[in-house]
């Protein structure tokens, strides 16, 4: 997995990290505290779709289309910011958030249409 998908490997390290800083009570700047695992949501929420898929498949360069990553940002945003906060008092609604899985879903349609070849196994 590392040599075919070193982003992915090095998002799931940068969250692990986070991790880390949050449990062991180390003081971090608010961004990292508040929203760094939001912007990692969508990235990595996709790539382990899109391998997923090009697994089942057997398209080694299947890409998502730009209108199935906004649908997953929606479907995203309305189950944790909409949904969850109103069933459940550990969820919380922040509009912030809404934008960082924005940021996250347009950060992975930027390296999916600039890292993986074009071609056959666009889904568009």
């Amino acid at each position: 997995m590392l040599r075919r998908y070193p982003l992915v490997v090095c998002m799931l390290g940068c969250y692990g990290f986070h991790l880390i800083l949050k449990f062991g009570r180390i003081p971090v700047p608010i961004f990292l505290s508040h929203y760094f695992a939001d912007l990692l949501c969508m990235p990595l929420l996709l790539s382990v779709v899109v391998i997923g898929m090009r697994w089942v498949k057997s398209i080694p360069n299947l890409t998502l289309s730009l209108p199935m990553i906004v649908c997953a940002v929606v479907a995203v945003g309305f189950v944790f910011e909409y949904w969850l906060p109103k069933i459940s008092q550990r969820y919380t609604a922040d509009g912030l958030d809404l934008w960082m899985y924005g940021v996250g879903g347009g950060l992975f349609w930027v390296f999916q249409t600039t890292l993986v070849p074009k071609g056959k196994g666009d889904f568009s």
